[in-house]
Formats: structure tokens, sequence, C-alpha cells
């Protein structure tokens, strides 16, 4: 049985009890029918929309709620941290790779300035070697 045979069931089986009751009771039905018909034609908007993020007040009036900023800008207000964010990022990445090349740098600058041997430019400490001379220096 599918779900429109079931629907005629139903249908059927209520005809058939409207039939046994009194006057008072279909008067009653009837009365309760053309309530809720008029209630359903009401003149209103046809879908409510909910912001995503609102939160209720207890005491304030539904026109002080109404009154909130505009969809651009609950929309500017998500996307402005965001960017905040990614441009902090960038500019940190930015900082830190101009610091590791001014270090080069400086590294580069110490060892064709220095007169050492060759090969303590071949030997793996003599960068440690040359960051305990600049602190040395300082």
């Amino acid at each position: 049985m599918n779900q429109d045979e079931f629907g005629l069931r139903v249908r059927q089986a209520l005809n058939d009890g409207a039939e046994r009751l009194d006057y008072r009771t279909v008067l009653r039905l009837e009365q309760a029918r053309s309530r809720a018909l008029a209630r359903l034609r009401r003149p209103g908007p046809a879908t409510v929309r909910l912001p995503a993020l609102q939160l209720a007040s207890a005491g304030a009036p539904p026109a002080s709620r109404a009154r909130g900023p505009s969809g651009w800008l609950r929309g500017a207000a998500w996307v402005a941290p965001l960017l905040a964010l990614a441009v902090g990022f960038v500019s940190i990445s930015q900082w830190q790779e101009e610091r590791e090349i001014k270090r080069l740098a400086a590294l580069d600058f110490a060892v064709l300035l220095d007169d050492g041997p060759l090969e303590a430019y071949a030997d793996q400490s003599f960068g440690v070697l040359l960051q305990a001379e600049k602190r040395e220096d300082r």
C-alpha cells in the first residue's frame, strides 16, 4: 500500500465516521475549520528569514531587534577579522624572511672582512665561531 492509497482509506474512514456525528459537533468542527482557514489566508510574509546568529533579549521589543546591521555589514564583520589575520600572517612571514636575509648578509660580510685561515671556512662550527665573536663585540 503506497501513500496515496493510505490517504484514500483514511479519508473514507473519516467520511464514514462524519455521518454518525451529531449536529452540534458538526457545527463546532465547521466553525473551527473556518477559523483555521481565516488564519491561513491572513496576509503576511510567505517565508520567515531568521539570521544565523541572533540572540533573543529578554525585555527588548521586537522592533529594537529588527534594527541591526544590514546584510553586507554583517558579512564585513566576518571578513574583516579574517583579512586582518591573513595580513598579519603575511607580515610576520615577510619580517622573518627579512631578518634571515640580514643575518646571512652579516655572516657573509664577516667572512669577507675576516683575516682568518682558509681551513676555518671549511669547518662546520665556523658559523658558531662568528656568532660568538659577534656577541663579544656587543
